[in-house]
C-alpha cells in the first residue's frame, strides 16, 4: 500500500509543479487567438470580479511581506510583467505549495498511513513560504539573464552608433539609425523610448535615461550622460561613446570568462560524487 501512496502523491505533486511553472512563464499566445479575442463577447463581470479580489488579496500580501518594490517592478519591466499578474502567481503558489502536504496526507490517510496534524500543518506552512519566494527567485534570475542580453545589446548599440557618426551624422540621427539596425527586444525598447521621445519633443538622452531607470541597466544610464554631454556641452562623443562600447565589451568577457570557470568548478562535483560512489561499490 505505501507504493501506490507514494506514487500518488509524487504525481500530485508534479501536477501541482506543472501547474505553478506554466503560471510563472505561460507559453506565448497565438496570434490568430489574440485576433479572435477582439471580436469575442466579452467574459461575465463575475470572473473579473474573481480575478479583481485574487489581484487584491495578492498585492496586499506582498506588501505586508514588506519586498522591495522598486527592484521588483524594475525586473518585472526587464521581463515584460507587471505587478498585480506576478503578485497573484506569488499566492498562487503559496496556495499550491500548503495545499500539497495536505492533498499528500490525506491521500496516504486513505491508504491506512496516519501522519500527525502537526507535522502536516508545519510542512504546509513551510511549504507555502517556499512558494510564495519561488516566483522571486525565478524572476530574479530571468531577470538577471535579460539584463546580460540587454548589455550585449547595447555594445552592439554603441558599435553602429559609432559607426554612423563617423560617418558624418549627428548624434540624433545616429541613435535613431543605430537603433532601427537591429533586432531583438532590447532594440524594440530603444526604439520604442527614442520613438516616444520623438513625438513627446523630448531629448533622445532623457529617454534613454528613463528607460535606464525602467529597467535597472548602468550601463545605459552611463551612456545617455555621454549624449547629454555630447548634446548639450559639444563634448567628443564619438571618442566617449567608443571607449564606453570598449568597456561594455571588457565586461561582457569578463562575465564570461567568470561563468566558464564558474561551470568548471561546478563539474568537479558531479566527479567527487561518481568517485566515491565507485569507491563504496
Amino acid at each position: 500500500m505505501i507504493g501506490p501512496s507514494l506514487l500518488a502523491g509524487g504525481l500530485i505533486g508534479a501536477g501541482v509543479l506543472m501547474a505553478l511553472r506554466v503560471a510563472v512563464d505561460p507559453p506565448q499566445p497565438n496570434l490568430s487567438r489574440r485576433l479572435a479575442e477582439l471580436y469575442e463577447s466579452p467574459v461575465g463581470d463575475s470572473l473579473d470580479a474573481v480575478r479583481a479580489r485574487w489581484q487584491a488579496w495578492a498585492l496586499r500580501a506582498l506588501r505586508a511581506a514588506g519586498a522591495d518594490l522598486g527592484a521588483l517592478r524594475r525586473d518585472l519591466a526587464v521581463c515584460g510583467m507587471t505587478l498585480e499578474r506576478h503578485a497573484a502567481v506569488k499566492l498562487g503558489f503559496a496556495v499550491g505549495g500548503a495545499l500539497l502536504p495536505v492533498a499528500v496526507a490525506v491521500v496516504w490517510s486513505a491508504a491506512g498511513i496516519t501522519v500527525p496534524a502537526a507535522l502536516v500543518a508545519l510542512m504546509a506552512a513551510g511549504a507555502a513560504v517556499a512558494g510564495f519566494l519561488l516566483p522571486d527567485a525565478l524572476l530574479a534570475r530571468r531577470a538577471a539573464r535579460r539584463r546580460r542580453d540587454f548589455r550585449y545589446a547595447l555594445s552592439l548599440f554603441l558599435e553602429l552608433v559609432v559607426i554612423v557618426l563617423a560617418g558624418g551624422g549627428g548624434v540624433n540621427t545616429a541613435l535613431y539609425d543605430a537603433a532601427s539596425a537591429g533586432s531583438g527586444w532590447a532594440f524594440v525598447e530603444l526604439r520604442r523610448s527614442l520613438h516616444t521621445a520623438r513625438l513627446q519633443r523630448r531629448s533622445p538622452w532623457a529617454a534613454l535615461t528613463d528607460l535606464a531607470e525602467r529597467i535597472g541597466s548602468v550601463e545605459l544610464r552611463e551612456l545617455a550622460s555621454s549624449v547629454e554631454l555630447a548634446g548639450t556641452s559639444g563634448a567628443r562623443v564619438r571618442d566617449s561613446l567608443r571607449a564606453k562600447a570598449i568597456s561594455v565589451r571588457d565586461h561582457e568577457l569578463a562575465e564570461a570568462d567568470a561563468e566558464a570557470l564558474a561551470a568548471s568548478e561546478r563539474m568537479g562535483g558531479p566527479m567527487v560524487g561518481m568517485f566515491v560512489g565507485l569507491i563504496l561499490l
